[in-house]
């Protein structure tokens, strides 16, 4: 195999990658599923392997896999997984080594558009083909270095503009545009990556480049395909992380492009390691047993579900633990450390909550959630992991992750390979959110596997003020209000809150079911941010006390003549008839 293996990349580094040698035989294609057309067609340029580890594990962590060809090939994908996939299936990946169009065939972006055709349609046919979709990594060397890095820094971008030239960049080839084309890790190989500089560092390749072939225009002459070919153009803090490798002999993609390419990573704060490989040439030397280790390394690290510790665990009986779900892309899990304190007789209750700002991540909330948890309670917030308390910078989060999280849990609760199993209280489960996350949580109000509401610092615009809401908020009309099936609370800042006259036109509007407005004055941030929440946290741990696991001592902070909550300090409260 290491024979084969040294062979395939003399011949690559010989000829560029860029065709089929005279007398080149393709090796033996032993993929677990051969040839599936990812785009709906016939075209060999859009057919995919799929090599998964020889194991009784059901489903594995993803790894798509792109050929080196300068463009010019179609049919490359065992010559890539020969060269770097069995390495990845030894560390217990599935692989997925795909074709894309010559260019030839088609010019840039077609091969974008392919290669995340190819990523949608993994995530869409996930099952069938035992593909555990929560992480797809993404490497591949030269030219399909060149498109791997492409896809990791254009996470969820759909256009990109260089002057007046717009391209389209997910594209539609073989539909299932429900899915996302999103990578989480990248390992580029001496990938092209800034082709304003891929003449002796300095300026563009002459007509005859491969690049010249890809665009169909001499590089010289369109500035602003260059800059949109370019992945360099496209680094941000949001990227996923990279591992670069390149040969510091390479005399086909110069090393300084990969330099380069690290140092705007590495500013942008996603650079895992660049490695420069002395005497590594274009594929000889440069893959070797270290750099193969150093890529599944990598990637064994970016697929691990991350956890963090929050204010040592919280003051509730049960320590809780902050973390991902390999299973539940796109949420933060809050729970107890030691989920064998819990059973099909002494389940979790369940709080799915949405953040303020819409935000993408609870960091803003992580002490608020991390202490609800600690008191016996599942939290599913929206959004990616706060691995630090810096603020969240990304794109918004909507109103489908929560039912996401709602759908997760019933899938955990009967999977008996999961540490949920049987342990969640699916009867009992709050919806729950603040500022945008509250009107997120009303936007769902109707789905019947929710049994308590809890709005933190926000209502539902009104017509006459619907004009100051932040875009893209979701904005349903008053009368959603109506869709409410649960118990309702709404916890708010006092009149010094930009919510107060919102939410408490809602509560007054509500007249169907329990509904109770409590008011402490203290604005729209809340107390969230405080040692384990604050007084938010209190009122909160009451409200789901009550009506997730019927404690009748939590229900006197709301009932009675004089309500527990007015025993504590600045705390106001009102009830509707419903309220008993």
């Amino acid at each position: 195999m290491k024979k084969i293996l040294l062979s395939l990349l003399i011949i690559c580094a010989a000829f560029g990658c860029f065709a089929q040698p005279p007398q080149f035989q393709m090796p033996e294609n032993t993929a677990t599923f051969k040839d599936i057309n990812y785009a709906g067609d016939d075209k060999e340029a859009h057919r995919l392997d799929i090599y998964l580890p020889d194991s009784p594990q059901n489903k594995f962590k993803t790894i798509v896999l792109i050929y080196g060809s300068a463009w010019f090939s179609n049919n490359f994908k065992v010559i890539a997984y020969q060269s770097l996939g069995k390495a990845l299936v030894d560390a217990g990946f599935a692989v997925v080594s795909i074709n894309h169009q010559s260019s030839s065939e088609a010019k840039f972006p077609a091969q974008i558009h392919d290669v995340k055709a190819a990523i949608r349609f993994i995530r869409a046919n996930a099952d069938k083909y035992r593909l555990d979709t929560s992480f797809i990594g993404i490497t591949g060397f030269s030219s399909g270095g060149h498109l791997s890095s492409f896809m990791g820094v254009t996470n969820g971008l759909k256009q990109a503009t260089s002057g007046t030239t717009t391209i389209e960049i997910e594209g539609s080839t073989g539909g299932n545009l429900e899915y996302s084309s999103r990578v989480d890790a990248v390992v580029d190989w001496f990938g092209p990556v800034d082709m304003s500089r891929m003449e002796k560092c300095q300026t563009v390749k002459d007509d005859k480049s491969p690049e010249a072939a890809l665009l169909g225009f001499a590089p010289a002459d369109r500035e602003d395909l260059v800059k949109l070919l370019s992945p360099i153009n496209y680094v941000n803090s949001l990227c996923p992380k990279f591992l670069v490798i390149h040969g510091e002999s390479d005399d086909v993609v110069p090393n300084c492009q990969s330099k380069y390419f690290a140092e705007k990573l590495k500013q942008a704060g996603v650079l895992e390691e660049f490695v420069s490989v002395p005497g590594g040439g274009h594929g000889p030397n440069t893959f070797n047993e270290q750099t193969l280790k150093k890529m599944t390394d990598f990637f064994k690290k970016e697929s691990a579900p991350k956890t963090r510790i929050i204010e040592n665990g919280g003051s509730g009986e049960f320590k809780a633990v902050m973390t991902e779900e390999s299973s539940l892309a796109a949420h933060t899990i809050f729970r107890p450390q030691d989920l064998n304190n819990f059973s099909a007789q002494k389940p979790l209750p369940v709080l799915v909550w949405g953040n303020g700002a819409c935000s993408n991540s609870p960091f803003e909330h992580k002490n608020f959630l991390n202490e609800i948890a600690s008191h016996g309670y599942l939290v599913i917030a929206t959004g990616y992991i706060p691995m630090t308390d810096d603020w969240y910078k990304g794109k918004m989060s909507s109103p489908k992750q929560q039912i996401e999280a709602l759908d997760w849990a019933f899938r955990v609760n009967e999977d008996k390979n999961s540490p949920y199993y049987q342990k969640l209280d699916l009867k009992h489960i709050c919806l729950s959110g603040m500022s945008c996350g509250g009107l997120q949580s009303l936007f769902n109000c109707a789905d019947k596997r929710i049994s308590a509401l809890m709005i933190c610092n926000s209502g539902l615009f009104n017509d006459q003020n619907a004009v100051s809401a932040v875009p893209g908020m979701p904005m349903p009309k008053k009368d959603k209000l109506n869709d409410i099936h649960t118990p309702i609370i709404y916890i708010l800042g006092g009149k010094p809150d930009i919510a107060y006259e919102n939410g408490m036109d809602d509560f007054h509007r509500i007249k169907h079911v329990p509904a109770i407005a409590i008011n402490l004055p203290v604005g729209h941030g809340g107390t969230y941010l405080q040692p384990n929440g604050g007084e938010f946290s209190v009122a909160a741990l009451a409200w789901l006390d009550w009506q997730l696991k019927n404690n009748v001592q939590a229900s006197k902070m709301f009932l009675g003549k004089k309500p527990g909550i007015l025993n504590r300090k600045d705390w106001t409260i009102e009830k509707n008839a419903k309220v008993k």
